[in-house]
């Protein structure tokens, strides 16, 4: 297991989110009063070879792929100035997306560990400066071939596996089922994987578009919202992510809204709506996925639906076709 020691240089970026929340009453409203070298501060670990960079996003949340972009350039400056990790503080909301995005376009440039928080900094329950701590020395430990890592709860994960499945409890996130994951136990870190080689985009757009919208599906769904698209010229779209009922599985009518779309050229990916598992399982439903794949309709077996719409957005921004996330090995 390689093991990298304490890193000289590192880059502490703060986005905003619950990690930096606080509020100046009792009972008042939540507000970000806490800055990276605020919260830096609060942290029991040496601080002297941490740099601070704060980059809020300008609603508070992230909202646009140029927000996305932003975040990205300042990793990228950063690697090439020299850091040798970065840790990025991100509200825990869109933090699987926006970590897995920065894996498909910066792995391998230098280790980058996201760590957020579930209670503002007033709550007596407060995590946020223990998954810092823990961020620290994650990114401390890793080699860049692990690729973008989160951190929470002691637990760590693989950007593209990681997901929140709980709103407020404070190990909200997890891993798809078969995904690596390791710990951070008092101040070890433990990782059980080695790094595996996903073919990954790795490389950065000018811009990317963000008008992609996830349909999930149910049962008997017709998929009626989707007459509206390519009959109003006020509804354009760039692409569309599916959550299928579970193994790829889509209603007939739905189906056929779905192919229309495709038939058009616009691009259409199937997720499935599961936390875990294949979108398609070809050996248990032979010839199940005969029409999506002759009406070219990509086939997501990997990512979950919020994060296929990543992928597929960045290929659209870099004007290649989408192709599932999957091994090279």
């Amino acid at each position: 297991m390689p093991h990298a020691g304490n890193r000289r240089e590192l880059l502490l970026i703060a986005t905003g989110g619950t990690i930096s929340q606080g509020r100046t009453e009792p009972g008042g409203k939540n507000r970000p009063v806490l800055s990276a070298a605020d919260l830096l501060a609060r942290t029991a670990i040496e601080t002297g070879h941490i740099h601070c960079l704060d980059l809020p996003y300008p609603d508070g949340v992230i909202a646009s792929g140029a927000e996305l972009l932003t975040l990205a350039r300042t990793i990228e400056r950063a690697a090439k100035k020299g850091m040798d990790g970065i840790v990025v503080t991100h509200g825990t909301d869109a933090l699987e997306e926006v970590a897995y995005g920065i894996d498909e376009v910066l792995s391998g440039a230098v280790p980058i560990v996201f760590t957020g928080a579930m209670r503002p900094s007033w709550a007596a329950d407060y995590d946020g400066i223990q998954n810092l701590e823990n961020a620290v020395r994650v990114v401390s430990y890793l080699e860049p071939e692990y690729g973008t890592l989160v951190t929470l709860h002691g637990d760590i994960f693989e950007a593209w596996s990681v997901y929140k499945n709980d709103t407020v409890a404070l190990d909200a996130f997890t891993a798809r089922r078969g995904a690596p994951s390791g710990r951070v136990n008092e101040q070890r870190v433990e990782l059980g994987w080695q790094p595996t080689r996903w073919n990954r985009l790795g490389r950065l757009p000018q811009a990317i578009p963000y008008s992609i919208p996830i349909l999930t599906l149910g049962v008997g769904d017709d998929a009626a919202l989707l007459k509206l698209v390519g009959e109003r010229a006020d509804l354009p779209i760039d692409g569309l992510v599916v959550a299928s009922l579970g193994a790829g599985s889509i209603p007939p009518t739905a189906l056929v809204q779905i192919r229309r779309l495709a038939d058009t050229g616009l691009p259409v990916v199937c997720c499935s709506g599961a936390p875990s598992g294949p979108t398609a399982a070809p050996q248990y439903y032979p010839g199940a996925y005969d029409e999506l794949m002759a009406a070219g309709i990509g086939l997501e077996n990997a990512l979950s639906p919020r994060k296929a719409r990543v992928r597929l957005m960045l290929s659209l921004g870099l004007n290649v076709p989408y192709r599932p996330f999957e091994s090279e090995a």
